[in-house]
């Protein structure tokens, strides 16, 4: 199915009415109208722009659901958190329906939905020269950080950029995602984490090392 089927296949059942103001789970799925005035609301901020980003809901809790339009990740289901842990959480409009779906029928919040393992992007290459050139910015650097779980920590070149970086929360970012998938060639990586000069980044590649040792 394209992109566009999908979308208006999405809007289609959200504007139904049945995934609306259900706060108590997190469940507020906006018609495409809603959505794209809610989204114009947030022009100019930098990771919504870099993505070309539609919020999809307003759950009354500062955080959002963002389509992604654009950029190797396009098609896929964005977490906007206001606690820090944004990243992709639905690979697809269909996976996020279905979780919502889900949260009505278990009486529990969306969020507690997503999945611990981040689901990878199908263009590992694009994502790799995305986050490449992200990096290659002070300024969009921090774009760069929720992007990091959806590698499939293949591309050594930019592992080692990462792990090394000036930015600790390219590094600790990292070193997390090892520590969920450790594999005895991250080894390297893991230590230069590890190795960090930030407290906090070289706590989190202690934590890798341990996870790819315990194999």
């Amino acid at each position: 199915m394209s992109l566009t089927a999908e979308c208006d296949d999405y809007f289609k059942q959200v504007e139904q009415g049945l995934y609306a103001e259900r706060f108590d789970q997190e469940v507020n799925l906006l018609p495409f109208v809603q959505a794209q005035a809610f989204s114009e609301q947030f022009s100019g901020h930098p990771t919504l722009d870099a993505l070309d980003g539609l919020i999809l809901d307003d759950p009354d809790t500062s955080s959002h659901h963002v389509w992604v339009c654009e950029s190797p990740l396009a098609g896929q289901v964005f977490y906007l958190s206001h606690d820090d842990d944004s990243r992709i959480v639905f690979p697809s409009l269909s996976a996020f329906l279905t979780a919502a779906q889900q949260a009505l029928e278990r009486s529990c919040c969306l969020s507690e939905l997503h999945p611990s393992h981040t689901p990878l992007c199908p263009d590992q290459t694009g994502l790799s020269n995305f986050i490449t050139h992200l990096c290659g910015n002070d300024e969009h650097e921090e774009i760069a950080i929720p992007l990091i779980p959806s590698l499939d920590l293949q591309d050594f070149p930019l592992l080692r950029r990462l792990a090394s970086a000036d930015n600790f929360f390219l590094s600790e970012v990292l070193a997390q995602e090892i520590k969920k998938r450790p594999r005895a060639d991250l080894l390297t990586i893991a230590e230069l984490c590890s190795a960090h000069p930030h407290p906090q980044a070289a706590k989190a590649g202690v934590a890798a090392l341990r996870a790819i040792k315990a194999l």
